[in-house]
């Protein structure tokens, strides 16, 4: 039997074993109603919590997109770890407020939020159609890269197509029949896996580049452009920057497979420690491992086809057979721990607030279950198909199209959190013209005055939400302060 055989039937046993902790937990949490399927109760402990937290945001980006990203532009791509400060403070301020709220009027979506906040279902709908379609974009990237690593490691043994259906099939299983509980613990598992694979794989990587500091000199004589900005493609301009370090942290955290961790907390003290857990699991992936594996590629391979395939071919030509099959199982887990969770919350908002949008309270907990599942299976055979024709980069379709999209979220919920003067108007205004904008400018490819177009899209929207919100100051919203402001002062 090949090593090549070997490595796919390991890749394959790691994910059954997975799948065999899944059923346990499925049977063991016993998720009947919607609250149990899709937030795990409410009642995810200060352990587990930060560790499905880094599963969910680390996905096979960690081993596949960072690693490709840090090979075609060098160290300008660091600023995402800079970025992530801002998510874990996010998480501390805005998630334990709606924690709180979503606690006390039972909210289990963003939508929920901005129904209640609002009295408006145009927000609830147009916030969760932005959710869904930007986290189906992420969702068939996790399924690319999943299926670029088990390619490449297996020696092409496992065709594209059939690693495709494959990660579908594993996924599909997970959230099926584990729902959130079986996935909080799988992604405690998984995060662990993450952390150590993504260590050994730099310690792979760094070994025949003759270490950190001979990785670094070389990079200085023969690719200095690496080691400053803009970058290898001068794609990290100043303004570029900006975006990177001002819009991307929203995008982030507005990733509902993300925003819903708050709402899984047990505690405060959990949702701090889940805090604490991204800038340390960012400076270990973003700021050493993954810069370390993609100026290494960028020295040792010749012939790289794709950005993201640089680390399975590393593994692959320069680690032994069955380490290499260890570290891709690791990040093929990392792509399912985050597939998971947005096959999860993605159908639970095209379920509960797209589908049953006046009619979930009429709807039994049993045909509820049963909407959800269909849609989950959905969903998953629909990323599928977006994945059988996959871009180059990964990280640059995700942070391009999904962070951007979901960052137009952030005015009109952070304001509505803080300013009892937002209106629905301002609110569904800022978010309509901010969405059709992002899309308009980036279809044209125009960039007015140097600066992207979802910098104008993101900072219109805030504009438009305010001005239109003291236009309609007028406008009785006792009601509303009443109910949503004297709960936030508690």
């Amino acid at each position: 039997m090949n090593t090549d055989l070997l490595s796919f039937l390991i890749i394959v046993a790691y994910l059954i074993m997975m799948l065999g902790i899944t059923v346990w937990q499925g049977k063991r949490a016993k998720s009947k109603d919607a609250t149990g399927f899709f937030l795990a109760g409410r009642g995810v402990s200060s352990v587990l919590l930060p560790l499905t937290m880094i599963a969910a945001m680390q996905s096979t980006f960690a081993f596949l997109g960072a690693p490709g990203m840090y090979y075609s532009h060098g160290i300008s791509y660091i600023v995402i770890v800079l970025s992530q400060v801002w998510v874990a403070l996010m998480v501390i301020y805005f998630g334990n407020k709606i924690r709180k709220l979503a606690n006390k009027y039972n909210y289990m979506s963003i939508g929920d939020y901005f129904k209640d906040r609002y009295d408006s279902n145009y927000i609830k709908v147009l916030a969760s159609i932005i959710s869904v379609l930007m986290t189906m974009v992420f969702l068939a990237m996790q399924y690319v890269g999943n299926a670029r690593a088990m390619q490449v490691i297996t020696g092409n043994v496992v065709s594209y197509q059939v690693a495709i259906i494959l990660c579908v099939l594993f996924s599909l299983a997970y959230v099926l029949i584990g729902g959130a509980g079986g996935v909080v613990l799988l992604d405690a598992i998984q995060a662990i896996v993450l952390m150590v694979g993504i260590v050994l794989a730099a310690y792979v990587a760094i070994s025949p580049a003759g270490g950190i500091v001979n990785l670094f000199k070389t990079a200085i004589e023969k690719t200095p452009e690496l080691l400053s900005r803009p970058g290898a493609q001068g794609m990290y301009t100043n303004k570029y920057w900006v975006m990177q370090f001002i819009v991307l942290p929203f995008g982030i955290w507005f990733c509902p497979h993300i925003w819903t961790r708050s709402l899984m907390a047990k505690d405060e003290n959990a949702l701090a420690k889940s805090a604490i857990s991204i800038p340390v699991s960012q400076i270990l992936i973003f700021g050493f491992s993954t810069l370390f594996i993609g100026l290494a590629g960028h020295q040792l391979l010749t012939d790289v086809q794709a950005a993201d395939t640089v680390l399975p071919l590393m593994m692959r030509n320069y680690s032994n057979w069955f380490v290499a099959a260890l570290i891709m199982a690791a990040a093929i887990s990392a792509g399912m721990s985050t597939i998971n969770s947005m096959l999860l919350v993605s159908s639970q908002i095209v379920s509960q607030d797209l589908i049953l949008l006046k009619s979930k309270d009429k709807v039994s907990d049993s045909k509820n279950m049963i909407i959800s599942r269909i849609v989950v299976f959905g969903l998953a055979i629909l990323a599928a198909i977006i994945a059988l024709k996959p871009p180059e980069s990964l990280v640059q379709v995700v942070q391009d199209i999904a962070y951007t999209g979901l960052a137009q979220l952030a005015p009109a919920f952070i304001l509505g959190l803080y300013w009892k003067g937002t209106r629905k108007e301002g609110a569904a205004l800022g978010m309509t013209v901010g969405i059709i904008l992002l899309f308009a400018m980036r279809i044209m490819q125009v960039s007015p005055l140097g600066y992207p177009g979802f910098m104008w899209a993101f900072f219109l929207n805030i504009i438009i939400t305010v001005v239109v919100s003291l236009a309609f100051k007028s406008k009785d919203n006792t009601i509303v302060e009443e109910k949503f402001f004297s709960e936030l002062r508690g």
